[in-house]
């Protein structure tokens, strides 16, 4: 029997020791996985125009098939991601990303705009369990020092994803027509999963559900391969029973978990407003339609780069502090739209601010609750994490719709976006209380 004095706890060993082959190896499957999330999660609205010309249907009609996605991936990351704790995450971003290709594929096949809907609720859900459980077997394996910037980086490429899309949509749907970006967006996700298959399972998976698989040997060989399997071990985390979402309730998490959630809801709350609205809102301040593409970009880009520094930063100076100043910073911008001129570089400069701290946040979030979960209920934290924010994404654009056809102005609607903001920033110090 090997000496207790001599075993290691696996988050150890893998602090201890550079990234290896595997663990990058892992790292760049689950972003290449979320790239083609990001593709699929933006082909609806790129493909709206062509369809709407096939189909002989006015715009809005699409509005079902819309919003479908995202009412499923709140289910799914809700209901389906949290299985990845107790099935393992690799054996559930297999199956989410086959559901994203199939859902994907019968949207090409679609007849009608009620089939339409349905199939983007398929790919929805496939896209809730896969980005959750991506964003978990990412964060099994990265060290701690390194985590929040390498989960970060690694989900900042669904951004990636729509950006391609984006770019490749109008060059494909010429070739193929509408059904074209569906098929691309069908057959990526699926090659993504066949490549899974290849990757290894999280080690801390398996040693606190499968103790003694072949598996756990396998990857630490290719890991530390100094190192006995027989001694390496998970701890056994504080008030975990099911591994469950009654389990994101214990004393150890209660507070986290509701902080957690208030700022994901908060953030894409604005975000999705942000995202659905600002081009119109712009346009009503009296920009032209080509300045109001460019501010969207602005924004967008703000968030990739938001993203990656706010990430860099939590690593060296703590996450909640350095998210609180973020939501201060994005607070602070959007009271200046009542002060500041409408002009193209004022706002354009306030958008950029805004969609580095807004953005950014929306894809650093998830790494900061990599901190405060065990990887025993790591994708159940983060997939209700995720489903918390798919809330304020549905209320967004419905309630600045409502605010907007009430007469608000522009300036108006946008300043009040700080009280959001605000909120958020409020979680963030209940965060930093509630983990002492």
């Amino acid at each position: 029997m090997a000496n207790a004095a001599a075993r290691v706890e696996i988050q150890d060993l893998i602090d201890s020791r550079p990234l290896s082959g595997t663990q990058i190896f892992v790292i760049v499957v689950c972003a290449l996985s979320v790239v083609f999330d990001g593709f699929d999660l933006q082909v609806m609205a790129l493909t709206v125009p062509a369809l709407s010309q096939a189909w002989g249907l006015p715009p809005p009609q699409f509005s079902a098939a819309l919003s479908a996605s995202l009412f499923g991936m709140g289910l799914g990351a809700a209901f389906l991601a949290p299985l990845g704790d107790r099935y393992g995450r690799r054996a559930m971003l297999v199956l989410s990303l086959i559901a994203v290709g199939i859902g994907a594929l019968a949207c090409a096949g679609a007849q009608n705009v009620t089939q339409l809907a349905v199939f983007r609720f398929i790919t929805g859900i496939g896209l809730g369990v896969s980005m959750p459980n991506a964003i978990a077997l990412t964060a099994d394996y990265a060290p701690r020092a390194r985590r929040s910037a390498l989960v970060t980086a690694m989900y900042c490429n669904t951004a990636t994803g729509a950006l391609v899309a984006g770019l490749s949509a109008p060059w494909i749907v010429a070739r193929l027509g509408w059904q074209g970006p569906f098929l691309v967006g069908g057959v990526l996700p699926i090659a993504a999963a066949l490549l899974l298959l290849v990757t290894p399972e999280s080690l801390k998976f398996l040693l606190h559900r499968r103790p003694g698989h072949a598996s756990i040997a396998r990857i630490l060989r290719r890991i530390a391969p100094a190192v006995d399997p027989a001694t390496v071990y998970v701890a056994p985390p504080p008030d975990v029973s099911s591994g469950g979402m009654r389990d994101l309730f214990a004393p150890s998490y209660r507070l986290r978990t509701l902080w957690l959630w208030l700022a994901f809801a908060m953030n894409a709350f604005i975000l999705y407003l942000l995202v659905s609205w600002l081009p119109t809102l712009l346009l009503a301040a009296g920009w032209s339609a080509s300045q109001a593409q460019q501010a969207v970009a602005f924004n967008q880009a703000g968030g990739i780069l938001g993203g990656l520094l706010l990430a860099w930063l939590m690593d060296r100076l703590g996450g909640e502090r350095i998210l609180l100043v973020g939501f201060l910073v994005s607070a602070a911008s959007l009271l200046l739209f009542l002060v500041a001129p409408s002009g193209f570089w004022t706002w354009g400069a306030l958008l950029l601010v805004i969609g580095a701290c807004i953005g950014g946040a929306q894809f650093a979030l998830p790494s900061l609750g990599t901190r405060y979960y065990p990887a025993a209920i790591l994708s159940t934290g983060t997939g209700w994490g995720s489903a918390a924010a798919r809330v304020g994404a549905f209320v967004a654009p419905l309630l600045g719709g409502a605010l907007m056809a009430g007469g608000m102005t522009t300036q108006n609607l946008l300043t009040l976006l700080a009280l959001p903001a605000l909120v958020a920033a409020v979680a963030m110090v209940g965060l930093s209380k509630a983990g002492k």
